[in-house]
Protein backbone atom coordinates (compact mmCIF):
# COMPACT_ATOMS: atom_id res chain seq x y z
CA UNK A 1 0.00 0.00 0.00
CA UNK A 2 3.12 2.18 1.32
CA UNK A 3 4.43 1.84 -2.43
CA UNK A 4 1.16 2.25 -4.67
CA UNK A 5 0.34 5.29 -2.88
CA UNK A 6 4.18 6.89 -4.19
CA UNK A 7 4.09 5.68 -7.10
CA UNK A 8 0.47 7.72 -7.60
CA UNK A 9 2.08 10.83 -5.99
CA UNK A 10 4.70 10.41 -8.40
CA UNK A 11 2.34 10.17 -10.98
CA UNK A 12 0.33 12.98 -10.18
CA UNK A 13 3.08 15.48 -9.84
CA UNK A 14 4.71 14.56 -13.15
CA UNK A 15 1.51 14.83 -15.01
CA UNK A 16 1.27 18.62 -13.25
CA UNK A 17 4.41 19.53 -14.46
CA UNK A 18 4.48 18.50 -18.23
CA UNK A 19 5.51 21.41 -20.37
CA UNK A 20 4.54 21.68 -23.71
CA UNK A 21 3.04 25.11 -23.96
CA UNK A 22 -0.83 25.15 -25.91
CA UNK A 23 -2.89 27.52 -25.50
CA UNK A 24 -5.77 26.79 -22.88
CA UNK A 25 -9.60 26.36 -23.63
CA UNK A 26 -12.65 25.35 -21.41
CA UNK A 27 -12.39 21.54 -20.81
CA UNK A 28 -15.99 19.84 -19.75
CA UNK A 29 -14.70 17.93 -17.31
CA UNK A 30 -13.26 16.97 -14.07
CA UNK A 31 -16.06 14.59 -12.96
CA UNK A 32 -17.78 16.19 -9.98
CA UNK A 33 -17.57 13.17 -8.01
CA UNK A 34 -17.14 12.37 -4.10
CA UNK A 35 -16.85 9.41 -2.00
CA UNK A 36 -19.94 8.18 -1.13
CA UNK A 37 -18.75 6.63 1.89
CA UNK A 38 -22.22 7.36 4.55
CA UNK A 39 -19.70 8.60 6.90
CA UNK A 40 -17.20 10.66 4.77
CA UNK A 41 -20.53 12.35 3.43
CA UNK A 42 -20.82 14.03 7.14
CA UNK A 43 -17.51 15.91 6.39
CA UNK A 44 -16.49 18.03 3.95
CA UNK A 45 -14.81 17.08 0.38
CA UNK A 46 -13.72 18.92 -2.27
CA UNK A 47 -14.15 17.30 -5.63
CA UNK A 48 -12.31 17.90 -8.69
CA UNK A 49 -13.64 20.39 -11.20
CA UNK A 50 -11.42 22.66 -13.94
CA UNK A 51 -9.71 25.61 -12.86
CA UNK A 52 -11.28 28.14 -14.94
CA UNK A 53 -14.04 30.26 -13.10
CA UNK A 54 -16.73 31.76 -14.43
CA UNK A 55 -16.78 34.94 -16.50
CA UNK A 56 -18.20 38.15 -14.09
CA UNK A 57 -21.73 38.16 -13.55
CA UNK A 58 -22.34 35.02 -14.70
CA UNK A 59 -24.76 32.51 -13.20
CA UNK A 60 -24.33 28.70 -12.88
CA UNK A 61 -27.35 26.38 -11.54
CA UNK A 62 -26.86 22.42 -11.55
CA UNK A 63 -28.56 19.28 -9.72
CA UNK A 64 -26.29 16.56 -9.52
CA UNK A 65 -27.25 12.98 -7.91
CA UNK A 66 -25.41 10.26 -7.19
CA UNK A 67 -26.36 6.31 -6.52
CA UNK A 68 -24.51 4.13 -4.88
CA UNK A 69 -24.89 0.27 -3.50
CA UNK A 70 -22.94 -1.07 -0.79
CA UNK A 71 -22.08 -3.25 1.53
CA UNK A 72 -18.98 -2.15 3.92
CA UNK A 73 -18.70 -4.76 6.61
CA UNK A 74 -15.81 -5.79 8.60
CA UNK A 75 -16.90 -8.06 12.50
CA UNK A 76 -13.42 -8.69 14.01
CA UNK A 77 -12.34 -7.41 16.48
CA UNK A 78 -14.81 -3.92 16.15
CA UNK A 79 -18.32 -4.03 14.03
CA UNK A 80 -18.81 -2.09 10.44
CA UNK A 81 -22.16 -2.44 9.26
CA UNK A 82 -22.92 -0.36 5.79
CA UNK A 83 -25.78 -2.09 4.00
CA UNK A 84 -27.18 -0.06 2.03
CA UNK A 85 -28.19 1.51 -1.28
CA UNK A 86 -27.79 6.17 -1.34
CA UNK A 87 -28.92 8.45 -2.85
CA UNK A 88 -27.18 12.18 -2.32
CA UNK A 89 -28.77 15.48 -4.66
CA UNK A 90 -27.34 18.27 -4.45
CA UNK A 91 -28.53 21.46 -5.80
CA UNK A 92 -25.74 23.71 -6.74
CA UNK A 93 -25.23 27.73 -7.16
CA UNK A 94 -22.29 29.49 -8.70
CA UNK A 95 -21.95 33.52 -9.30
CA UNK A 96 -19.05 35.01 -11.00
CA UNK A 97 -18.02 37.65 -8.71
CA UNK A 98 -15.76 39.65 -10.57
CA UNK A 99 -12.81 38.31 -12.84
CA UNK A 100 -10.91 34.96 -11.95
CA UNK A 101 -13.06 34.68 -8.65
CA UNK A 102 -16.86 32.81 -8.47
CA UNK A 103 -18.40 31.34 -5.79
CA UNK A 104 -20.34 28.52 -4.72
CA UNK A 105 -22.92 27.11 -2.70
CA UNK A 106 -24.22 23.23 -2.18
CA UNK A 107 -27.21 21.93 -0.52
CA UNK A 108 -27.20 18.11 -0.65
CA UNK A 109 -30.00 15.99 0.47
CA UNK A 110 -29.68 12.29 1.32
CA UNK A 111 -31.88 9.24 1.42
CA UNK A 112 -31.08 5.82 2.03
CA UNK A 113 -32.58 2.39 1.90
CA UNK A 114 -32.30 -1.73 1.82
CA UNK A 115 -30.25 -2.54 -1.06
CA UNK A 116 -33.01 -3.45 -4.02
CA UNK A 117 -30.07 -3.75 -6.37
CA UNK A 118 -28.22 -6.28 -4.25
CA UNK A 119 -28.21 -9.48 -6.62
CA UNK A 120 -27.49 -7.52 -9.61
CA UNK A 121 -24.35 -6.06 -7.84
CA UNK A 122 -23.03 -9.32 -6.80
CA UNK A 123 -23.58 -11.21 -10.46
CA UNK A 124 -21.97 -7.76 -12.09
CA UNK A 125 -19.29 -8.95 -9.45
CA UNK A 126 -18.76 -12.39 -9.84
CA UNK A 127 -19.20 -11.58 -13.82
CA UNK A 128 -16.01 -9.47 -14.21
CA UNK A 129 -14.43 -11.32 -12.16
CA UNK A 130 -14.55 -8.29 -9.34
CA UNK A 131 -13.86 -8.84 -5.32
CA UNK A 132 -17.23 -9.76 -4.24
CA UNK A 133 -17.15 -8.02 -0.40
CA UNK A 134 -18.43 -10.94 1.24
CA UNK A 135 -22.16 -10.14 -0.50
CA UNK A 136 -23.17 -13.61 -0.58
CA UNK A 137 -23.05 -14.70 3.01
CA UNK A 138 -25.42 -12.01 3.89
CA UNK A 139 -29.34 -11.51 2.78
CA UNK A 140 -30.17 -9.15 0.34
CA UNK A 141 -32.39 -5.73 0.78
CA UNK A 142 -31.30 -5.34 4.31
CA UNK A 143 -30.17 -2.12 5.56
CA UNK A 144 -27.82 -1.72 8.04
CA UNK A 145 -25.66 1.56 9.14
CA UNK A 146 -24.08 0.92 12.20
CA UNK A 147 -20.58 0.66 14.47
CA UNK A 148 -19.75 -0.94 17.08
CA UNK A 149 -16.55 -0.16 18.97
CA UNK A 150 -13.79 -2.87 20.39
CA UNK A 151 -15.13 -2.51 23.99
CA UNK A 152 -18.99 -3.54 22.32
CA UNK A 153 -20.47 0.16 22.67
CA UNK A 154 -22.51 0.88 19.76
CA UNK A 155 -21.23 4.19 18.34
CA UNK A 156 -24.26 5.16 16.28
CA UNK A 157 -26.81 3.28 14.41
CA UNK A 158 -28.46 5.44 12.36
CA UNK A 159 -32.22 4.55 10.71
CA UNK A 160 -33.29 4.94 7.19
CA UNK A 161 -33.68 8.73 5.65
CA UNK A 162 -35.68 10.19 2.89
CA UNK A 163 -34.11 13.35 1.61
CA UNK A 164 -32.87 14.50 4.41
CA UNK A 165 -30.71 18.06 4.86
CA UNK A 166 -27.46 17.26 4.54
CA UNK A 167 -24.50 19.99 5.45
CA UNK A 168 -24.85 22.66 2.79
CA UNK A 169 -20.85 23.64 1.81
CA UNK A 170 -19.55 27.11 0.22
CA UNK A 171 -16.90 27.52 -2.05
CA UNK A 172 -14.64 30.11 -3.63
CA UNK A 173 -12.56 29.59 -6.21
CA UNK A 174 -9.31 31.62 -7.81
CA UNK A 175 -7.95 31.23 -11.00
CA UNK A 176 -4.25 32.05 -10.49
CA UNK A 177 -2.61 32.71 -13.86
CA UNK A 178 -3.55 36.19 -13.79
CA UNK A 179 -0.48 36.50 -11.39
CA UNK A 180 1.50 33.71 -12.51
CA UNK A 181 2.68 33.04 -15.52
CA UNK A 182 2.69 29.02 -15.98
CA UNK A 183 2.75 26.94 -18.64
CA UNK A 184 -0.75 25.58 -17.41
CA UNK A 185 -4.20 26.59 -15.81
CA UNK A 186 -4.03 27.09 -11.68
CA UNK A 187 -6.01 27.52 -9.22
CA UNK A 188 -7.02 27.36 -5.57
CA UNK A 189 -10.30 26.76 -3.63
CA UNK A 190 -11.15 27.52 -0.05
CA UNK A 191 -14.06 25.28 0.86
CA UNK A 192 -16.22 26.05 4.10
CA UNK A 193 -19.16 23.54 5.52
CA UNK A 194 -21.75 24.58 7.66
CA UNK A 195 -23.32 21.89 10.28
CA UNK A 196 -27.29 22.15 9.31
CA UNK A 197 -27.99 18.90 8.75
CA UNK A 198 -29.56 16.70 11.38
CA UNK A 199 -26.52 14.69 14.02
CA UNK A 200 -28.96 12.01 14.75
CA UNK A 201 -30.01 10.93 11.42
CA UNK A 202 -26.08 10.93 9.78
CA UNK A 203 -26.31 13.52 8.15
CA UNK A 204 -23.88 15.94 9.68
CA UNK A 205 -21.41 15.96 11.93
CA UNK A 206 -22.22 18.68 13.01
CA UNK A 207 -19.29 20.81 13.58
CA UNK A 208 -17.93 23.48 10.49
CA UNK A 209 -15.17 21.90 8.04
CA UNK A 210 -12.77 23.94 6.19
CA UNK A 211 -10.20 23.29 3.29
CA UNK A 212 -8.02 24.18 0.73
CA UNK A 213 -6.89 22.53 -2.33
CA UNK A 214 -4.70 23.28 -5.54
CA UNK A 215 -6.07 22.44 -9.23
CA UNK A 216 -3.75 22.48 -11.75
CA UNK A 217 -5.00 21.49 -15.63
CA UNK A 218 -2.81 21.29 -18.88
CA UNK A 219 -4.17 20.72 -22.28
CA UNK A 220 -1.99 18.63 -25.12
CA UNK A 221 -4.19 18.74 -28.06
CA UNK A 222 -7.74 17.47 -27.43
CA UNK A 223 -6.68 15.78 -23.79
CA UNK A 224 -6.75 17.66 -20.94
CA UNK A 225 -4.77 16.58 -17.88
CA UNK A 226 -6.09 18.01 -14.33
CA UNK A 227 -4.20 17.54 -11.16
CA UNK A 228 -5.62 18.25 -7.91
CA UNK A 229 -3.71 18.10 -4.18
CA UNK A 230 -5.16 19.68 -1.22
CA UNK A 231 -6.67 18.91 2.74
CA UNK A 232 -9.75 19.58 5.34
CA UNK A 233 -9.35 19.79 8.40
CA UNK A 234 -12.65 18.84 10.48
CA UNK A 235 -13.98 19.82 13.84
CA UNK A 236 -13.07 17.17 15.84
CA UNK A 237 -16.49 18.57 18.62
CA UNK A 238 -18.86 15.91 16.26
CA UNK A 239 -20.34 12.91 17.47
CA UNK A 240 -17.50 10.67 15.87
CA UNK A 241 -14.55 12.50 17.55
CA UNK A 242 -14.07 9.19 19.28
CA UNK A 243 -12.68 7.79 15.85
CA UNK A 244 -12.06 10.58 13.58
CA UNK A 245 -8.75 12.56 12.22
CA UNK A 246 -8.53 16.10 12.57
CA UNK A 247 -8.02 16.51 8.92
CA UNK A 248 -7.48 14.61 5.88
CA UNK A 249 -5.11 14.98 2.66
CA UNK A 250 -6.72 14.74 -0.43
CA UNK A 251 -5.53 13.93 -4.03
CA UNK A 252 -6.87 13.19 -7.92
CA UNK A 253 -5.73 12.94 -11.25
CA UNK A 254 -8.06 13.15 -14.26
CA UNK A 255 -7.69 12.53 -18.09
CA UNK A 256 -10.32 13.96 -20.72
CA UNK A 257 -10.20 13.70 -24.25
CA UNK A 258 -12.31 16.14 -25.52
CA UNK A 259 -13.92 14.27 -28.35
CA UNK A 260 -16.12 17.45 -29.20
CA UNK A 261 -17.68 20.30 -27.08
CA UNK A 262 -20.72 17.84 -26.18
CA UNK A 263 -18.72 15.23 -25.55
CA UNK A 264 -16.03 14.32 -23.49
CA UNK A 265 -14.73 10.88 -22.15
CA UNK A 266 -12.95 11.52 -18.43
CA UNK A 267 -11.24 8.69 -16.73
CA UNK A 268 -9.81 9.70 -13.16
CA UNK A 269 -8.62 8.84 -9.54
CA UNK A 270 -9.76 10.27 -6.63
CA UNK A 271 -9.03 9.47 -3.25
CA UNK A 272 -7.72 10.79 0.52
CA UNK A 273 -5.98 9.42 3.49
CA UNK A 274 -8.03 7.75 6.59
CA UNK A 275 -10.47 10.04 7.88
CA UNK A 276 -10.60 7.62 11.34
CA UNK A 277 -8.43 6.63 13.39
CA UNK A 278 -8.41 4.27 16.63
CA UNK A 279 -10.76 1.61 14.43
CA UNK A 280 -9.53 -1.92 13.31
CA UNK A 281 -11.68 -2.00 10.48
CA UNK A 282 -10.26 -1.51 7.32
CA UNK A 283 -13.53 -0.53 6.30
CA UNK A 284 -12.89 3.11 7.75
CA UNK A 285 -8.86 2.83 8.37
CA UNK A 286 -8.04 2.30 5.16
CA UNK A 287 -7.69 5.37 2.57
CA UNK A 288 -10.24 5.98 -0.08
CA UNK A 289 -9.55 5.29 -3.36
CA UNK A 290 -11.90 5.22 -6.44
CA UNK A 291 -12.05 5.00 -10.22
CA UNK A 292 -14.45 7.27 -12.07
CA UNK A 293 -15.25 6.69 -15.62
CA UNK A 294 -17.64 8.66 -17.41
CA UNK A 295 -18.75 11.23 -20.60
CA UNK A 296 -19.02 15.04 -19.90
CA UNK A 297 -20.13 17.77 -22.69
CA UNK A 298 -21.34 21.69 -22.81
CA UNK A 299 -23.64 22.59 -25.68
CA UNK A 300 -24.01 26.69 -26.51
CA UNK A 301 -27.55 27.21 -26.43
CA UNK A 302 -29.28 29.93 -28.75
CA UNK A 303 -32.19 31.41 -26.63
CA UNK A 304 -32.99 34.25 -24.69
CA UNK A 305 -32.90 31.95 -20.90
CA UNK A 306 -29.53 30.68 -20.09
CA UNK A 307 -26.49 30.42 -22.75
CA UNK A 308 -24.58 26.97 -22.04
CA UNK A 309 -26.16 23.59 -21.27
CA UNK A 310 -23.88 21.56 -19.90
CA UNK A 311 -24.04 17.31 -18.05
CA UNK A 312 -22.17 14.65 -16.89
CA UNK A 313 -22.69 10.87 -16.44
CA UNK A 314 -20.35 8.23 -14.87
CA UNK A 315 -19.69 5.52 -13.21
CA UNK A 316 -17.72 4.55 -9.89
CA UNK A 317 -15.86 1.86 -8.48
CA UNK A 318 -14.00 0.68 -5.87
CA UNK A 319 -9.78 0.23 -7.03
CA UNK A 320 -8.77 -1.87 -3.48
CA UNK A 321 -12.43 -3.62 -2.80
CA UNK A 322 -10.88 -3.20 1.11
CA UNK A 323 -11.15 0.24 2.55
CA UNK A 324 -14.34 2.97 2.78
CA UNK A 325 -14.80 3.46 -1.09
CA UNK A 326 -17.85 2.27 -1.41
CA UNK A 327 -18.87 -0.79 -4.40
CA UNK A 328 -20.16 1.19 -6.86
CA UNK A 329 -21.79 4.76 -7.75
CA UNK A 330 -23.20 6.42 -10.54
CA UNK A 331 -23.33 10.03 -11.11
CA UNK A 332 -25.82 12.18 -13.08
CA UNK A 333 -25.59 15.86 -13.08
CA UNK A 334 -26.70 18.97 -15.60
CA UNK A 335 -26.75 22.36 -15.34
CA UNK A 336 -27.04 25.85 -17.38
CA UNK A 337 -25.00 28.31 -17.53
CA UNK A 338 -26.28 31.92 -18.04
Amino acid sequence: MKNFFQISKAVLLGLLFLCPLIAHAQSNGPLLVRTQNPLYLQFLAIPMERPQTLESKQTEFYVSTTFSNMLESSFVPDQVNFDMELWRTSINFGYGLFEDFDLFVEIPFISNAGGFLDQFVQNYHQGLGLPNGNRSLVPHGIFNFTYTDTNGNTLFNYSKTTFGLSDPTLRLKAHLNRWFKLPFDLAIIGSLKLPLGETGQGLSSGGLDAGLSLIAQKQIHKFYFTTQLGGVVTDTASPLAGIQNPGYFLFGQSIEWKISNPASLVVQITGNTPLFQNVAASDLSDMVLDLNIGFAGTQKVKNQIFDEFFYQISFSEDLLAIGPSVDFSTLFLAGIRF
